[in-house]
Parts: structure tokens; C-alpha cells; sequence
């Protein structure tokens, strides 16, 4: 009679070399994500988070707790996504690795622990990652292809070379991005959709992005004069760049909340304007490159959340 022969069991070397690769990538996969986490895949998510909570923006009733999760998961999950398949793209150039020398020389490429070639790699995984996974899990597809080709823009036809044309890209990066998450929230409700009012919200913030994300350059001038680029600060000079990138902050504190309003005063017009008066304040009278951290760090993280979240504040009329 044979003997029962029993199974193989993955030997302690092959799981701990498992488990050494798996923390390598998610390592790898965090540096060349990282800078972005704060100023786009945090704020994105909130304002989708944020549109399918409130009325208006899209066409979700009430939304339980565990919707709510369950989007916030998934919007953060495709936002990220955006951001492996941009920072791959953008970081594997040469100009981009002289540039995150001097700027951030923590990310994979300049601290050692990537190679021009194989971030090459992790581009062409992180673009079939996004495709496969819009178009058979999450949705947003269309958006997931536009945010591509911005990317292919971006960095292919210089377009962040010209002050002018990073601002455009970046305006058309945010809007698609929130349309994108909203679009994937959504959907992770059942059959909701965008509304008429929600997407006119998202081309207003476009609009705000356009006109105020020139606040990014004031941090990273030094790198940005060591590549050749002409961003606002290095054309027009520091002192005027903060002066318009003021009075535009100034403006969208009051018009965002304006558009939900319908006439009233509300307690969207309260965040925005406190927090935007901080951020003009900070961005004239501090001009160091710590400070200049700080100020986007207020823009991206404070500033823009609490004009998203003027379609639940203003529900509550102070006048």
C-alpha cells in the first residue's frame, strides 16, 4: 500500500523572501507616491467623499454609514492609482531626477532605491493597473483615460515647462480626478450619478485651481530655475506671483460658498474665509521656503476642503 505523500509547504526562506519583496514594493510604491498623497489623493478623496453626502452634487438620496465607507475606499483606491501611473511618468525622466535632487531627494530615484529603468516598469504596470481596474471594478474609465493623457502632456510635451500651460494641466488633473472619484463613489452606491449642478461645481473649482495653483511654485523655485522651467514665481517675479495668487485665493473664498448660497450668508462663507485669510496673510508676509511648504500645505489640506464642503455647510443659513 503507498503511502500518502504530504503536501509541500513553502519553505520559511521562500516566505520570508515573499514577504521581503511585498514590503521593497509597497516601499517603492509609497516614495513615488508620497508628495502627492497630501496635495491631491487626500483632498480628492474628501470632495468626493463630500458629493455623495450632500445634495446637489449628485443625485444619492441619503447615504448610510457604511456607503460612505465603502466609497471613500474605493475613491481613495482610484485617486492613488492616478497618482502611481503620474509619478512613475513623471519621475523616470532624467530632468525630473536632477530636479528631485535638490527638491526631494527622499524619492525612490534619488535616494538609491529605484532605477530609471525599472520605474520605466513600474509606469507601464501602474497604467495597466489603472485601465484594467476603471474598467472592470471601479468605473470612471473616462476619467481614468483623460488623467493619462494630461499625464502624457505633461511631461512628454513639456507642458509644465510655461507657467501658463502647468496651470491649465494641473486645473484639468483636479477636475478630472474630482469627477473621476465622484463618478467611482457613486457608483459604489448602486446607480447614482453626477448631477447637472455637480458638474458645473466641478468646472467652478477648475476654475479656482487654474487662477491659485501657481501657490505650489513658491516652494520649489530653486528646482524649477535648475531645470529651465518659466513658472509664475521665476516670469513674474515672487513678490507679484503672491500679490495675484492673494487676491484670487481672496475671490474663490467668497464665490465658492456663493454658488450653493442662493442668496443667503451661510456657514460655508465661515472656513473658507477664515482659512483663505490665513493662507494670503502667511503667503505675504513669510517668503522662506519652509514657509512656502507650509502655505500649500494649508491650501491643499485645509483651503480647498472646507470649499468643498460648502454644499453640506450651507444648508445652515446664519443670515
Amino acid at each position: 500500500m503507498e503511502s500518502e505523500v504530504a503536501p509541500r509547504r513553502p519553505s520559511i526562506s521562500t516566505l520570508q523572501m515573499t514577504v521581503s519583496t511585498m514590503r521593497e514594493a509597497i516601499t517603492i510604491a509609497y516614495l513615488l507616491t508620497e508628495s502627492n498623497i497630501k496635495g491631491y489623493v487626500q483632498p480628492v478623496t474628501l470632495f468626493a467623499l463630500i458629493s455623495v453626502a450632500s445634495s446637489g452634487v449628485t443625485t444619492v438620496d441619503k447615504a448610510t454609514f457604511f456607503e460612505l465607507a465603502t466609497a471613500v475606499a474605493h475613491a481613495s483606491c482610484y485617486i492613488w492609482l492616478y497618482m502611481l501611473h503620474f509619478d512613475s511618468s513623471n519621475q523616470m525622466d532624467p530632468e525630473s531626477v536632477k530636479e528631485d535632487t535638490l527638491n526631494k531627494p527622499w524619492r525612490a530615484i534619488p535616494s538609491g532605491k529605484l532605477s530609471i529603468q525599472a520605474c520605466k516598469k513600474w509606469y507601464v504596470a501602474a497604467t495597466c493597473l489603472l485601465v484594467t481596474s476603471s474598467s472592470l471594478y471601479f468605473g470612471g474609465l473616462p476619467e481614468a483615460v483623460a488623467f493619462m493623457m494630461e499625464t502624457w502632456v505633461y511631461d512628454r510635451v513639456c507642458g509644465a515647462n510655461y507657467w501658463w500651460g502647468k496651470n491649465i494641466i494641473n486645473a484639468l488633473f483636479y477636475a478630472t480626478g474630482q469627477l473621476g472619484a465622484t463618478r467611482v463613489a457613486a457608483r459604489s452606491m448602486g446607480s447614482a450619478e453626477i448631477s447637472r449642478a455637480g458638474y458645473q461645481w466641478c468646472a467652478l473649482l477648475g476654475l479656482n485651481t487654474l487662477t491659485t495653483i501657481q501657490i505650489q511654485d513658491l516652494r520649489d523655485q530653486q528646482g524649477d530655475r535648475a531645470r529651465g522651467r518659466h513658472t509664475m514665481p521665476l516670469v513674474m517675479g515672487d513678490g507679484p506671483t503672491r500679490v495675484i495668487t492673494a487676491l484670487f485665493v481672496t475671490l474663490w473664498s467668497v464665490v465658492c460658498p456663493a454658488y450653493w448660497a442662493q442668496g443667503h450668508f451661510t456657514l460655508g462663507f465661515v472656513p473658507s474665509g477664515l482659512i483663505g485669510f490665513l493662507i494670503v496673510l502667511r503667503m505675504l508676509s513669510r517668503r522662506t521656503v519652509e514657509a512656502g511648504r507650509l502655505s500649500w500645505h494649508l491650501y491643499t489640506l485645509l483651503w480647498l476642503p472646507s470649499l468643498y464642503l460648502t454644499p453640506l455647510l450651507n444648508q445652515f443659513r446664519l443670515y
